[in-house]
């Protein structure tokens, strides 16, 4: 691989560097009963991890040879059980580490934790690009990219969706926006990633005209919950349980570009889901079905959508 460049900080605003609150949950303890005494000690152990808080600085850097794992484990989140190389992705982001960055823990916070035995500091967190979807013949993984997004279209959504999705996809220059980080980064760092990306694609398309994109496509995590709530019927004491459903996206400024998409479908992973990074999803009696929301969004629409990813996710 080619040799990768010097720290870039995210260049949006003075949040470049965040701090994140990572609560951390406990386990269920797993093997044979131990006796009354160890279990009174698990329990106050597991209490004091409950309340434990760990301060975490980010920060974001040009991708670099090190980081083709943490990419590719990210990739993992959205990909799954698809027919996609991976690999073929991380090595292509690798290649243009001028568009983009990845997120990891601060150079300053690692400094003072050098005597830390932790080997994870160079795990990298988030990383958000953009590939060129028109590279189909010369790089296999966006041929399979595009195989996998027009057959889900095709199952999924009606055929004049389909249609306009495939001559989008053969007659425009779009790119596959990618915006992955684990699902304890917080939200705040949203802003500050998209419009560095922002300012990175102006000033490649000044140089290269394969980055002047005019639409992106987004594939984005979404759940749809399946609680049980109690209503109460005109009888007295009796009661009927409905169904509650209530649909949201892993990354809160996803929510932000659908309402400037011109074309949307989603599609079920739940057979895929065994694979997925991220932790448990069990809450209380709440079921979770998991999607991906394919969206297609205009460069024309950027400013407003960076706009508004500022305004609501900032603070």
């Amino acid at each position: 691989m080619a040799s990768y460049g010097k720290k870039r900080h995210v260049e949006a605003s003075d949040e470049s560097t965040l701090q994140a609150q990572d609560q951390v949950v406990d386990n269920d303890l797993e093997g044979e009963e131990s006796s009354e005494d160890d279990s009174d000690l698990e329990e106050e152990a597991m209490d004091t991890e409950i309340n434990e808080e760990i301060q975490v600085e980010f920060e974001a850097f040009p991708p670099g040879q090190g980081d083709f794992h943490g990419i590719k484990t990210l990739l993992q989140q959205l990909f799954l059980k698809s027919n996609v190389h991976l690999g073929g992705i991380a090595d292509l982001l690798l290649s243009q580490n001028q568009i983009g960055c990845v997120v990891k823990q601060s150079e300053a916070q690692l400094a003072e934790e050098s005597d830390s035995d932790d080997d994870m500091d160079d795990h990298v967190y988030g990383v958000t690009s953009v590939i060129s979807l028109a590279d189909k013949e010369d790089i296999p993984c966006i041929a399979q990219i595009r195989n996998l997004l027009l057959t889900k279209c095709k199952e999924c959504a009606d055929s004049s969706c389909h249609a306009e999705f495939q001559r989008l996809l053969d007659k425009t220059r779009v790119g596959l926006l990618i915006s992955e980080r684990f699902l304890n980064i917080p939200p705040q760092l949203a802003p500050p990633l998209h419009l560095s990306l922002h300012k990175d694609l102006t000033r490649a398309k000044s140089k290269d005209e394969k980055w002047n994109f005019e639409y992106l496509v987004l594939m984005c995590k979404c759940y749809e919950t399946m609680g049980q709530a109690k209503k109460k019927k005109k009888k007295k004491d009796s009661k009927l349980d409905q169904e509650i459903k209530s649909f949201f996206f892993a990354n809160a400024e996803d929510e932000i570009f659908q309402k400037e998409s011109i074309l949307s479908f989603k599609y079920s992973i739940l057979e895929e889901t065994d694979t997925a990074i991220g932790g448990s999803w069990g809450v209380d009696e709440t079921q979770l079905k998991t999607y991906r929301t394919v969206m297609v969004v205009p460069m024309l629409k950027m400013a407003d959508i960076l706009r508004d990813i500022q305004n609501n996710l900032s603070s």
